[in-house]
């Protein structure tokens, strides 16, 4: 039994823990501190919960697989005895002032080191890192950004071959985008962006945060705002900002530096409505990064595509990109953030100690990856916040929640494990009917959201192809909701709250083998109303992680946040 540790403690910490090859568990430190993107540490929260998952302890662990994001410098000498020794003498000054370790971004350490000839190993104290954090037996080693992002991609995508796009802000050496190809279990990088080219993820975000939103956070809301625009007034002028090298291989601008950049694009805004500046960086990414990966394409010769990074987010993009006549089948990996590069550090260990492990792919079959609750447990929390449920059988509770969905009422649901990612897929969701328009208006002030973000249908998967054009080559990634659709012209008026201005949605997809108690709810609707999906969206309020434990659903519905709460076997309403 080989026990392998992936931590991820940059940005949207997490951990994730395989047995043998096999994912057992992984969860974001934000679920459990409940602070948004919660990271910038080494944190035993995402460790210890997913270690409880699988009935392990930090003793029993083979392998840590690492990435160049934040640790405790205490692990590490620094690149000049000069520098050691400076930052020695601040930390035993400092010491006890504060119960935080101070933390090294590792990335601009090795950078720092790479420039001055030395090695990243003979800096890192790895047995002082392995006792500090009681992990006795373990081997640790160290990962790339970008390749976190291309081997979870590549090897969930169930693709024998295909080309691998990762784009984000930056990664290591100030990565921001890879081209590369999968074959057998191996992947092979053949191009990428780096400090000298235009990120894609900096070039969106700069945008993000012109328009008054929190980078790294809202990027969304610039996806929805743009299609309520005209992208042709600041067409020519982003161009510069973002645009195809002349190789066609990787990103470029007009300008030197992401600070010039920056300014341009706060002068070209002035005097235009948000919508529009939102439709023109929408459109400039789709066409830049639409060029990329067609000439990527055709060099290759490949046509199943596997993405993944920030970026990759965007449900608009990656609905163009499937469309283009090139492809033949897409795969975007569900946890396209940074929050995902603790199961691509274990891959690329797996395939560092034995180059074949990866060639035995399949595709994904689900994302409930997180900590699940007993009937005790909710109980337990239930009597505490002095609410007397109904506890029901599986039917009785599927007939009770289908009914008050049926009847126009918000639905919380919390069932089975907890989602790894960005998306609510059925265990942490709010529900309610798609067929009025007014649900919107409720929802967005009951969570406080904006009013021009669209919500999601979870649909019956072998309903999809009645609803939805083009589902054939996203089959599969639309499982996990990370691309949208446009909905068919007879579908729109009957499921208005869930189709955006633009006629698109995103689904999920719902298959009974996956999620059977799930897919049995939505059924059960069906038979009531006709319609085979319900509108989801996360468990949570605007701003905050989405539920993860009982306490934090049972606030909810306290809060008047949803009409009912379906919890275990349990229903509860006023």
């Amino acid at each position: 039994m080989t026990i392998t540790l992936g931590l991820q403690t940059g940005h949207e910490s997490s951990a994730a823990i395989f047995e043998n090859g096999r994912l057992i568990a992984a969860v974001s430190d934000e679920r459990l501190s409940r602070i948004k993107n919660d990271g910038g540490r080494l944190s035993d929260l995402a460790i210890d919960e997913v270690l409880r998952l699988a009935g392990r302890g930090r003793d029993e662990v083979d392998a840590l697989a690492l990435l160049y994001t934040f640790f405790p410098e205490e692990y590490f000498v620094r690149e000049t005895w000069g520098k050691e020794i400076e930052r020695r003498i601040h930390r035993a000054r400092g010491r006890g002032k504060s119960g935080e370790r101070p933390q090294m971004l590792l990335a601009n350490f090795n950078d720092r080191l790479r420039a001055r000839g030395k090695d990243f190993q003979s800096h890192f104290l790895r047995d002082k890192l392995l006792r500090g954090e009681k992990f006795a037996k373990a081997q640790a080693a160290f990962y790339d950004h970008h390749d976190s992002h291309a081997l979870p991609a590549a090897y969930y995508s169930g693709f024998a071959h295909c080309a691998v796009f990762t784009m984000d802000g930056n990664g290591d050496a100030n990565i921001s985008h890879t081209s590369g190809c999968w074959k057998d279990g191996q992947y092979r990088r053949d191009y990428q962006t780096d400090a000298f080219g235009a990120s894609p993820g900096v070039f969106y975000g700069a945008i993000t945060e012109l328009l008054g939103f929190r980078v790294m956070r809202h990027e969304g809301k610039v996806v929805g705002l743009a299609a309520m625009g005209d992208p042709a007034p600041l067409y020519a002028a982003f161009s510069k900002a973002f645009r195809l090298a002349e190789d066609g291989k990787r990103f470029a601008s007009d300008f030197e530096t992401e600070d010039a950049r920056f300014r341009f694009l706060k002068e070209a805004i002035i005097g235009h409505r948000r919508e529009d500046v939102s439709a023109a960086a929408q459109k400039v990414l789709e066409d830049v990064v639409l060029d990329l990966v067609r000439r990527y394409l055709i060099e290759t010769g490949e046509r199943c595509v596997a993405l993944n990074g920030g970026v990759f987010a965007n449900v608009k993009l990656n609905q163009r990109i499937a469309e283009l006549p090139d492809v033949d089948r897409i795969f975007v990996f569900p946890a396209m953030s940074d929050t995902g590069n603790s199961i691509g550090a274990v891959l690329l260990d797996m395939h560092a100690r034995e180059a074949t492990s990866l060639r035995q792919s399949s595709p994904l079959e689900h994302i409930y990856l997180g900590p699940e609750y007993g009937e005790a447990e909710i109980a337990a929390e239930l009597e505490r916040a002095g609410i007397t449920p109904r506890k029901c059988d599986q039917t009785g509770l599927i007939s009770r929640a289908a009914a008050a969905i049926h009847e126009g009422k918000v639905l919380g649901w919390f069932q089975g494990r907890m989602e790894f990612g960005p998306r609510s897929l059925g265990n942490r969701s709010m529900l309610a009917r798609a067929t009025d328009t007014k649900i919107n208006d409720w929802l967005n002030e009951r969570l406080d959201r904006s009013e021009f973000m669209p919500f999601a249908p979870s649909v019956l998967a072998d309903h999809a192809d009645d609803i939805f054009e083009g589902v054939e080559k996203a089959r599969h990634t639309a499982e996990f909701m990370t691309i949208t659709f446009d909905v068919k012209r007879e579908w729109r008026p009957r499921i208005p709250a869930v189709v955006h201005v633009d006629g698109t949605a995103r689904p999920q997809l719902v298959r009974r083998e996956t999620n059977p108690l799930y897919y049995a709810l939505i059924d059960e609707y069906r038979r009531l109303s006709g319609i085979p999906l319900v509108l989801n969206t996360s468990f949570n309020v605007h701003e905050e992680p989405i539920v993860c434990a009982p306490v934090e659903a049972i606030r909810a519905y306290s809060e008047r946040r949803v009409d009912c709460l379906a919890i275990g076997p349990f229903f509860c309403e006023p």
